[in-house]
């Protein structure tokens, strides 16, 4: 599954990158006192809800995710650093720390947490063709797993009270959209 993730993220990376649409270095999203809010789905976005990002600088965002998943609240802090871009799409590296795993197993509630550690990552930022400022971020993420999340789940693995279980992915996927403040 990690390979064709990554096999799908190359071939977004490929068919956008040789879009020549607007000819300019950096984008409205990628420049220095610009801020942005999204919606989403994946961790910068706190699992389900919304990211504010300002940049720092051209090309550096540092943002912070609020949003629900399974167990509770989700959320995140880091930093975006994009690449500019002749073209609408923009390649971008992510770190975060925050939320990236939760646990919880049905009847069994004493299972049920969240954990939190550092998240790593890659994407693009497809900016609009409308509204400068605006933009598409579609992502990979591979979050490190904390000591304390591996043995609840050698736990619960070793219990013979859970009947199922599935492992939690090894990368994740990001997809939300951000508006120019």
């Amino acid at each position: 599954m990690t390979k064709t993730l990554v096999k799908i993220l190359l071939v977004l990376i490929s068919l956008f990158a040789g879009t020549t649409i607007k000819a300019q270095d950096n984008h409205l999203s990628s420049m220095k006192g610009e801020s942005s809010l999204g919606i989403g789905n994946g961790l910068p976005y706190g699992v389900l809800g919304i990211r504010f990002g300002t940049n720092l600088v051209d090309n550096l965002c540092l943002f912070g995710g609020l949003g629900y998943q399974i167990y509770g609240v989700g959320y995140n802090m880091g930093l975006l650093k994009d690449f500019e871009s002749n073209s609408l799409t923009q390649f971008y590296l992510t770190g975060m720390y925050g939320t990236n795993v939760a646990i919880k197993v049905k009847g069994l509630s004493e299972y049920d947490n969240v954990y939190t550690g550092a998240t790593l990552g890659m994407g693009i930022k497809i900016n609009s063709r409308k509204t400068e400022g605006n933009f598409w971020d579609i992502g990979l993420l591979v979050p490190i797993r904390s000591s304390s999340f591996k043995n609840d789940i050698n736990q619960i693995k070793n219990d013979p009270r859970v009947v199922e279980f599935n492992d939690a992915s090894p990368v994740l996927i990001t997809l939300g959209y951000n508006f120019n403040l």
